[in-house]
């Protein structure tokens, strides 16, 4: 199963933690349960949701958890650069996109989420809840 995961960048904390491991649990759960090795696809966002699911994959790789980071290039293309990862990550495509939201303002959460659903990857998205 391949599964992309995108998030806002401030979903930090240990609330944030607890909730995107709660969500990432139960689909290597499923994955397991179908007979499916999990990948995991992000962005590699040194922040957030991004930063909490890599280190999730990390912890889970002797559980045959694979992980792959696709970092926006912030250098070459400026602004665009997350629009651009956004759009590779979804051409790449996935069996699932998960997408932890925090604020309305997230508008590289809610690009991901809009290309994934325009794709026909199933999306989900999880809010943070105060």
């Amino acid at each position: 199963m391949r599964l992309l995961v995108t998030g806002s960048r401030d979903w930090e904390g240990r609330y944030a933690e607890a909730r995107i491991n709660q969500v990432l649990n139960t689909v290597l759960a499923l994955s397991d349960i179908l007979g499916d090795k999990l990948t995991v696809v992000h962005g590699a966002c040194p922040t957030g949701a991004d930063q909490i699911t890599d280190a999730w994959a990390v912890r889970r790789e002797h559980d045959g958890v694979a992980v792959e980071r696709y970092p926006a290039n912030w250098q070459r293309y400026g602004k665009g650069a997350g629009p651009r990862r956004n759009e590779e990550l979804v051409r790449l495509g996935a069996d699932m996109c998960i997408g932890f939201l925090r604020q309305d303002n997230s508008t590289g959460t809610k690009n991901c989420l809009a290309l994934s659903r325009h794709a026909g990857i199933p999306t989900f998205v999880v809010n943070w809840e105060d």
